[in-house]
């Protein structure tokens, strides 16, 4: 990732838990994981690993390329042009001889992409990242360990993929194979993934908000409140199996698969209603999520020492 230099204070060193950010999908609303990752950082958290879902796999592929500064950079400049084209005459006719499978022209996003990633960074990375992209010809779901990667063609392909929004973006090729597409259409909060990777202790940034209490008025915000009920069921699907076991492995019970530990899962997502779709990109309200990002995730870490001193003053 090209431009301000090296932010080390983010990825060097691991800690002795073994420690992983969970990233979903969520287009715009990913600014929000910008500022949450602000706040970790600034409060001393290091991860060993990263798995994410469409933007959230993108921003992670960024963060570990240790220039954390130039992504909220990008973040606070990032307009919808920067990411898609709308489709010409041409791709429009092409699109229904159905010899195009995506409404939108993603050309900018794969040039910014190109422009803006380094895979040797990537690859000598202490934080790992792990992203998910499924196959519409196979319906296999794949776990993608960039650091496996070779090429940047390799990791730009990935990256497109993971981001393919069904019918808004364009499918893509891997190894010349398959139509790929994002992630999250299986698995857009990957915590079982982190968790069977070894981690310990989970930070896991959603996108939707915790409440919401306001009935959509546009056809976009339709889409955008049935896309919040989808990826809110993964979430919270994931989260309940995890407490589960959790409880379990606490009772001792003698069920639970050999190996499995009890982890520790944190939540950190927007406490207010965010009126954002997927394809909603502009520099103030992207600097708008930062900041709410930043200081629901400050608030979270003032809540996570106070229980935790709590625990011990009971111990």
């Amino acid at each position: 990732m090209s431009g301000s230099g090296k932010d080390d204070a983010f990825i060097e060193k691991p800690p002795a838990r073994k420690r992983a950010l969970v990233m979903p999908g969520g287009g715009g609303r990913g600014a929000y994981q910008v500022g949450v990752a602000k706040a970790l950082m600034e409060s001393g958290l290091r991860f060993d690993m990263a798995f994410g879902t469409s933007i959230g796999a993108i921003n992670a592929t960024f963060m570990a390329q240790g220039e954390f500064k130039r992504l909220e950079e990008i973040w606070c400049n990032l307009r919808q042009s920067d990411i898609f084209k709308l489709p010409s005459a041409q791709q429009i006719g092409r699109m229904f001889l159905g010899h195009k499978l995506g409404m939108l022209d993603t050309k900018p996003l794969e040039e910014l992409l190109r422009r803006e990633a380094d895979l040797r960074r990537i690859k000598t990375s202490p934080m790992k990242v792990r992203l998910f992209t499924t196959d519409l010809c196979s319906l296999e779901t794949r776990l993608i360990k960039l650091e496996d990667l070779q090429t940047t063609s390799e990791l730009i392909d990935v990256l497109m993929a993971t981001s393919a929004v069904p019918v808004a973006f364009p499918p893509r090729h891997l190894n010349g194979k398959g139509l790929w597409v994002d992630g999250g259409l299986v698995r857009n909060t990957p915590l079982r993934a982190a968790i069977d990777q070894g981690a310990e202790e989970i930070y896991m940034v959603l996108l939707h908000p915790e409440t919401v209490n306001a009935c959509p008025t546009s056809m976009w915000q339709l889409i955008a409140r049935l896309l919040d009920i989808v990826l809110d069921s993964s979430a919270q699907k994931e989260l309940e199996l995890a407490r589960l076991y959790n409880r379990l492995i606490d009772e001792g019970s003698t069920v639970v698969p050999y190996g499995m530990r009890s982890v520790r899962i944190e939540v950190i997502q927007p406490r207010r209603p965010v009126d954002i779709n997927l394809l909603d990109i502009e520099p103030d309200r992207s600097k708008q999520l930062i900041k709410l990002g930043y200081e629901d995730a400050k608030q979270h870490l003032q809540s996570m020492y106070e229980s935790d001193m709590r625990t011990r003053a009971a111990s």
